[in-house]
């Protein structure tokens, strides 16, 4: 039962009737509503609350979290982070959705957003040896060809799956070597992109990321 009520409440969310930050009607009108009881109904938002989707606070009711997707894919997190293939599949999925989304920014990119391109890689060659600077410029670079991409379905679950990387990318990136080779496939990648090639720029993300990979398993995952 606490299953389906919480379906429900998905499909509340999802279809507009309740939007980030939304006040839920009182335990015994939702319940009365619903045609359940308040226990299972209480069961149903504690289990919404650690996915995230909701936040109960005492005295004042229940709440539609802000739905941000760093706040929905931390129970994701803590899930992999006990799984041995958690670096694995994110890898697998990176591979497949980055390239794709490289594939449409070449089509969909804008002068502006090539330049802050150019400007990034600038950046990021000034901050090797750097390793929190040039972090920083390499997740603008990944997030600027997100939004040129224009997808909004493959963007939240690149916004999602970005978090789990963080890690890995402190990892490996804090050596000399490893960032050098980053810079070289960023400059690859916004090559592709200015050339509006989306083969070209498909081949150049997948490449960048089989070096990722490899690095990441010589630091250990």
């Amino acid at each position: 039962m606490p299953q389906q009520i919480v379906s429900r409440l998905l499909d509340l969310i999802q279809q507009r009737h309740l939007g980030p930050g939304d006040r839920l009607p009182a335990e015994r009108e939702l319940a009365a509503s619903m045609g359940v009881s308040r226990s299972s109904l209480r069961e149903a938002l504690r289990a919404l609350t650690v996915l995230g989707v909701t936040d109960m606070r005492h005295g004042t009711g229940t709440y539609v979290s802000s739905l941000e997707p760093e706040l929905l894919v931390r129970p994701l997190t803590f899930v992999l982070s006990l799984s041995e293939h958690a670096s694995d599949q994110l890898f697998e999925a990176r591979k497949v959705v980055e390239p794709a989304m490289a594939a449409l920014a070449a089509e969909r990119i804008d002068d502006g957003t090539l330049d802050l391109l150019d400007a990034c890689v600038e950046r990021a060659r000034t901050a090797i040896g750097d390793a929190e600077a040039f972090m920083e410029t390499d997740i603008e670079l990944h997030d600027a060809i997100r939004v040129a991409a224009a997808n909004a379905v493959l963007g939240r679950f690149m916004e999602s799956i970005r978090a789990l990387g963080l890690a890995s990318r402190r990892r490996t990136g804090a050596r000399r070597a490893v960032q050098e080779q980053t810079l070289k496939d960023h400059k690859r990648i916004v090559a592709a992109l200015r050339a509006r090639d989306p083969e070209a720029a498909s081949a150049a993300m997948h490449h960048h990321l089989d070096n990722v990979e490899r690095n990441a398993r010589k630091e250990g995952m």
